[in-house]
């Protein structure tokens, strides 16, 4: 029996996961009044507060599938990195669905990297979400540096550009414009993604060993 079909399983988490997450953030940036997709947080569009929580609870979630999606393809390249992927999207999924408190509205909440963080499900939030990506950053790094062992230059060069984008990120969010960094870093995480679902990583990596 031909395997072809599992693996379109992983290519599919990837690939609707990110289709699903940026048609979900964008519309939820639309719906919600004020809302600035360069100065405010992703986290917001789902939190208490704002207006059709549910597209930012079901974009978050979908990064999360996206990121085991990707687990799944790179297991043959670094099963450390693997797990890292596949640890990061689970937290994704919790981010998605512990919410935030925004009482006035998505539109500015947690400007300048201050949110008010108190109660059960705003600290399981923000701890899922700097897990998730400290882990993705973890699993770009694993993943570049089995590539480049195997000789795989294009491939690493541009995982340690995702790795690096990444690291940025984390250390930039915290800024006046929070929105924008935050973005910027997905799209250029969705390109990583994209390639990697795409260029056949899954059966090279095994045909090299």
């Amino acid at each position: 029996m031909s395997r072809r079909p599992r693996s379109l399983i992983p290519v599919a988490l990837v690939l609707g996961g990110l289709a699903t997450f940026w048609t979900a953030l964008l519309v939820a940036a639309h719906v919600n009044a004020g809302y600035s997709e360069r100065r405010d947080y992703i986290s917001s569009l789902a939190a208490r507060g704002a207006d059709h929580p549910w597209l930012g609870m079901l974009a978050i979630a979908a990064l999360g599938s996206a990121g085991v999606g990707v687990a799944l393809l790179v297991r043959p390249v670094t099963r450390w990195g693997a797990a890292a992927f596949l640890v990061a999207g689970l937290a994704y999924v919790v981010a998605g669905f512990a919410r935030i408190d925004c009482p006035g509205g998505a539109a500015r909440c947690g400007l300048g990297g201050r949110f008010d963080i108190h109660g059960g499900q705003t600290i399981t939030h923000w701890t899922a979400a700097v897990v998730a990506n400290v882990l993705v950053l973890a699993g770009l790094v694993l993943v570049g540096e089995r590539l480049a062992r195997r000789g795989r230059r294009f491939a690493a060069g541009g995982t340690f550009v995702a790795a690096g984008v990444t690291l940025v990120a984390l250390v930039a969010t915290g800024g006046q414009t929070p929105g924008q960094v935050q973005r910027a870093w997905i799209l250029v995480m969705t390109v990583w993604l994209v390639a990697a679902a795409t260029s056949g990583l899954e059966a090279s990596s095994r045909a090299g060993g």
